[in-house]
């Protein structure tokens, strides 16, 4: 059964006792074309002088009062913001600017709901790039209006992007007051400032591909590819395993992922999501002699308030294909202590699968099947902690780890 929402900010307070009936579907002034409207899936349904809107992707309700059901009814038939701001105050008796103010305001809460489509695809008038991606088995369109903020997204992109267009679901990141936002394929529209939109995307993305996805399970992960199999680098945000899959991957061995590691259904392989690598400030120091470029790259904002910048492999490192699955060869959870050393601290199979479940995330529910098959299939892969000091030491000690 659809949940039924009523936030006041989706209805517009009517100034006058009149509104529309069931009969009246718009104001009267002539119609103009709007690059705003319904988004695919959002239904009215009138009752009695009011109405309510069915959102199909999601399954809910949102009733509307009389002037929000006018004002759906006026973007239906194609109106503009100054034809329905005027139509308000004829029939219902705004002020012109309180009848703005509740126009955008309502708007505005549409958007952020999903309620709106994105600007049309079709539309010329604005500046705009088109990048297709590939992303596990899932294509995506992302198009940005204007361009220019594709120079920010493609340092973290370019080892997706693919010639691909068949049956691509679409991201578009438009300009939005002060800054700009990201509408994703379900209607979810978050907005942001230029310097957040890259994690944005790199966040709906990854959303949307897990969404997709008929593999076994995702882990909280950073992996590399050495010697044919994955080197797999479980730990919580801030264990440094990005910082170390970095020197790995400076070091030769090649990039599956930084946080991210997705365990194929049939194998339990592990799959690659090869975006650039993510470094936040403690990072940038202690990189600063491997990737003396990494302090020229622009500074992005995290919705969780950290700094980050991106790092994409050199050219001549190894690169990954997306199809890749490598089977897991090690499990490693990265420690960092003061000792100079790196050392190896074999781990039991019970204490490695507890912690890396601490990481999993399973993408369908998780059942005593799923469990049998986890459980045999770490009992084949060796398990380390890896205690070390420096980056140096331990990508010198991992280079080691098959022998």
């Amino acid at each position: 059964m659809p949940a039924v929402i009523r936030p006041e900010t989706v209805t517009a307070d009517a100034q006058a006792s009149h509104g529309l009936t069931t009969g009246s579907r718009a104001p009267t002034c002539p119609p103009a074309p709007v690059r705003e409207g319904p988004a695919p899936g959002i239904t009215l349904h009138l009752l009695d002088e009011a109405g309510v809107l069915f959102n199909a992707n999601t399954h809910r309700l949102y009733s509307l009062n009389t002037a929000a059901t006018y004002i759906w009814c006026c973007l239906e038939e194609g109106f503009d913001f100054a034809q329905i701001a005027h139509g308000l105050e004829r029939t219902f008796g705004f002020e012109t600017a309180a009848a703005r103010t509740h126009l955008h305001d309502i708007l505005d809460r549409w958007r952020t709901l999903g309620l709106l489509r994105q600007p049309a695809e079709c539309d010329v008038s604005l500046d705009a790039e088109t990048i297709h991606l590939r992303l596990l088995d899932t294509t995506f369109r992302l198009r940005v209006t204007p361009a220019a903020p594709m120079h920010d997204l493609k340092p973290l992109l370019e080892s997706l992007i693919t010639t691909s267009t068949a049956d691509a679901l679409v991201l578009h990141v438009t300009p939005h007051s002060d800054g700009f936002a990201l509408h994703e394929p379900d209607g979810t529209v978050t907005r942001c400032r230029r310097n957040e939109i890259a994690p944005l995307v790199k966040i709906g993305l990854v959303r949307r591909a897990l969404q997709h996805s008929q593999d076994a399970f995702a882990f909280h992960a950073a992996g590399v590819e050495h010697s044919g199999r994955c080197l797999l680098l479980p730990g919580i945000s801030g264990s440094g395993k990005s910082t170390l899959t970095a020197a790995l991957v400076m070091a030769g061995f090649g990039l599956l992922s930084d946080d991210t590691i997705v365990l194929a259904q049939d194998t339990l392989a592990a799959r690659p999501l090869s975006f650039a690598i993510c470094l936040k400030p403690g990072a940038w120091r202690l990189l600063r002699t491997q990737s003396p470029t990494l302090s020229r790259q622009p500074i992005h904002h995290r919705p969780d308030g950290k700094r980050v910048r991106y790092l994409q492999p050199a050219p001549g490192t190894a690169r990954i294909a997306p199809e890749t699955h490598a089977p897991v060869g090690w499990i490693v959870f990265p420690h960092r202590t003061h000792q100079a050393a790196a050392e190896l601290i074999e781990l039991t199979r019970t204490e490695a699968l507890t912690r890396l479940l601490g990481e999993c995330c399973p993408l369908d529910s998780l059942d005593a099947a799923k469990v049998t098959r986890l459980v045999q299939w770490i009992a084949a892969i060796p398990c380390f902690e890896l205690r070390y000091g420096s980056l140096d030491s331990a990508v010198e000690r991992l280079r080691r780890i098959d022998s």
